[in-house]
């Protein structure tokens, strides 16, 4: 027979332990209270006449021990009240204690956890009441708080890299040119290219990142946005980099109107980012595809390529920040690392998933769905 849970918790030992405790003392009290009257009984000595006298008398004697056990009642009755007060008071207390006492032990272990320990965990192994909820709730958010704390460390150093490398490209070019003497003017326009380059690249990180950690925007600023209408001005300025890297871009607009409510340069970029990175992983003569259609309350965005694809356990993590398949060549094309991941959390501030499917060497196939605008 399964056991209630209700029987389980601290609130129902702890009432079964203070009604206990009540009746025990309750029953100590009528005791006592019976054992006080009897023994302040007069006592009567044989042969004398316990009610001399006339009835009057007789009746006068008996009134007055009536009063006097009634005087007596209520006096211990006064004490005895003001004893299970006493007794109660230091019994709870006492009771109290030893039933919370898992409580103490959970907040000593957890005034001992900091930044550097957070690996530890309560671990409490007693029975799954209210104390051994809150000591799972707490390795929980131990647990989440040591992700986060992992996470916020490798993006800071993941920035620091970043920002890092253009610094160090264009401080070597400079030293190089100072130890030339005889730098030219051609030089020196050199330097200044690779110079520009670092700080665009290191202006695209910090903007970026900057968007990233960005809040929801509000949706009171949000207006219906024509994505066909949208998708045509991506396929216009992805043109140019299409051609110039031999890379076919293909558009096939809806039939129907597909509207959603946010912000069109927002989702603009989004799109551009996907497409961006289809034509920059792919191959020479390759193609890259785009499509909207309608999925019953939805707006669905695809970005097919005939690129270089991904491999399978890279799948989960190309929307992670500076997560990159082939480091190397991400960076000889002057990838950040961030665009995926700026992908991602435009999609989902608008109430939208994003996707992909890939096969490594045959290309990929990224897909938005937004939430389509309905007319109030």
């Amino acid at each position: 027979m399964k056991i209630p849970r209700f029987f389980k918790t601290i609130r129902f030992r702890l009432t079964l332990w203070y009604s206990v405790f009540l009746v025990l003392i309750l029953s100590i009290l009528v005791i006592g209270i019976n054992v006080a009257l009897i023994r302040s009984r007069p006592t009567i000595t044989v042969g004398i006449a316990p009610f001399p006298g006339d009835s009057q008398a007789w009746r006068q004697v008996v009134q007055d021990e009536r009063d006097r056990n009634t005087q007596d009642l209520r006096t211990y009755s006064l004490i005895g009240v003001a004893a299970v007060l006493v007794l109660g008071a230091v019994g709870g207390y006492f009771l109290s204690g030893w039933m919370l006492k898992p409580v103490d032990r959970v907040s000593l272990l957890a005034a001992r956890i900091s930044h550097t320990n957070l690996e530890e965990r309560i671990n409490y192994k007693g029975p799954k009441d209210e104390v051994k909820r809150l000591a799972d709730t707490f390795d929980d958010m131990l647990r989440r708080l040591e992700e986060a704390f992992e996470s916020q460390k490798q993006f800071i150093q993941d920035a620091s890299h970043e920002l890092k490398t253009p610094i160090a490209t264009a401080l070597a070019n400079i030293e190089v040119l100072e130890m030339d003497g005889r730098a030219t003017a051609e030089d020196y326009k050199h330097l200044m290219d690779v110079i520009k380059m670092s700080l665009e690249r290191m202006n695209d990180v910090s903007s970026g990142l900057l968007l990233l950690s960005e809040g929801t925007p509000p949706e009171s600023k949000w207006a219906r946005v024509d994505i066909n209408s949208l998708m045509n001005e991506v396929v216009d300025e992805a043109g140019a980099e299409a051609m110039s890297a031999g890379i076919s871009l293909e558009w096939k607009p809806a039939q129907s109107v597909l509207d959603i409510k946010g912000d069109a340069l927002h989702v603009k970029q989004a799109i551009i980012n996907l497409v961006d990175n289809a034509i920059k992983y792919n191959r020479p003569g390759g193609a890259v595809q785009l499509s909207t259609r309608s999925d019953d309350n939805r707006v669905v965005i695809e970005v097919r390529d005939s690129g270089i694809g991904i491999a399978p356990e890279d799948l989960p993590h190309v929307f992670e920040r500076f997560y990159r398949v082939d480091k190397s060549r991400s960076r000889e094309r002057g990838g950040s690392g961030l665009g995926l991941a700026i992908v991602k959390k435009i999609v989902e501030d608008h109430g939208g998933t994003v996707s992909v499917e890939s096969t490594l060497g045959q290309g990929s196939t990224f897909r938005i769905s937004l939430l389509k605008h309905q007319p109030n």
